[in-house]
C-alpha cells in the first residue's frame, strides 16, 4: 500500500511519511509550504486560493496512481475543507478532523495545543460540531513548531515555550484530556506525558487505523 502524505512543511511531511513507513506503508511526500511561517500565511489566505493549491497537489498525487491521502497536519486540515475536495476530486483523504470528532463524544471539556489560531479554530469547530456541550480551551505555539524544525531538545521546547504552563491551566480548568493539535508535537509527546496529569491524545494512531481499514 502506498499513501501520499500532505503536510504544512517538508519537516512534518517527512515526519508523516516516517510514521507510516514504520508501520509498513510506502509514502510519498507532498509539502504545501517551505517553512512554518509560509504555512501560516497559506492558512490565512482565501478559501478559494487554498483549495486551488491543494487541488494542484492532488493532481500530482493522482499522476502517481496513489489513491489514499494522509493529511499529516492538524492546522492544514482545519483550514481547508478536505472532505469537499475528496468528493470533488474522487480521492480518499484522511485527516485529523475525523479523530477530533470521535474524541468529542462523551467528553465535557477538552484542552488543545496547536501551531496557530487557525488550527485551534478548526479543531474547536470539529469538536463542538460533534458535541455542542463540550467546552474547548486552547493555546497556540508556533515558536515550538519552529524549534522542532530546528531540532531543539524536546524538554527545552516544552519549558521554553511554556507548554508545561498550558498543562497546568488545563488541569485547573478541569479539562479531561489534551489533544496534540499539531503533527509536529509528537516530537515531545513522551516528555509531555511524563509531566502531565491529564490524558494526552495523539491523533496519528487513529488516523492510521482509518487508513488501513478501507
Amino acid at each position: 500500500m502506498t499513501a501520499a502524505v500532505i503536510a504544512g512543511t517538508p519537516v512534518d511531511t517527512m515526519m508523516g511519511a516516517q510514521f507510516l513507513e514504520k508501520k509498513g506503508i510506502d509514502a510519498m511526500c507532498f509539502p504545501v509550504s517551505e517553512n512554518p511561517i509560509k504555512q501560516t500565511e497559506f492558512q490565512v489566505a482565501s478559501e478559494s486560493d487554498k483549495k486551488e493549491v491543494i487541488r494542484e497537489i492532488i493532481e500530482r498525487i493522482k499522476s502517481e496512481n496513489i489513491e489514499d491521502i494522509f493529511v499529516y497536519c492538524n492546522s492544514l486540515s482545519a483550514s481547508v475543507d478536505m472532505d469537499e475536495l475528496a468528493k470533488e476530486e474522487n480521492i480518499r483523504i484522511i485527516t485529523p478532523m475525523t479523530v477530533y470528532k470521535s474524541e468529542a463524544e462523551g467528553r465535557k471539556k477538552i484542552g488543545v495545543i496547536a501551531a496557530n489560531a487557525q488550527g485551534l479554530s478548526g479543531i474547536e469547530k470539529a469538536i463542538v460540531g460533534k458535541n455542542p456541550e463540550c467546552i474547548v480551551s486552547g493555546v497556540s505555539f508556533l515558536q515550538a513548531v519552529i524549534d522542532i524544525e530546528n531540532g531543539r531538545n524536546p524538554e527545552d521546547i516544552i519549558y521554553d515555550n511554556g507548554i508545561n504552563l498550558a498543562l497546568d491551566i488545563f488541569k485547573k480548568q478541569g479539562m479531561e484530556c489534551m489533544i496534540l493539535g499539531c503533527t509536529h508535537f509528537p516530537y515531545f509527546e513522551e516528555k509531555l506525558k511524563n509531566i502531565s496529569e491529564i490524558d494526552i491524545i495523539n491523533p496519528s494512531e487513529k488516523m492510521y487505523e482509518i487508513l488501513i481499514n478501507k
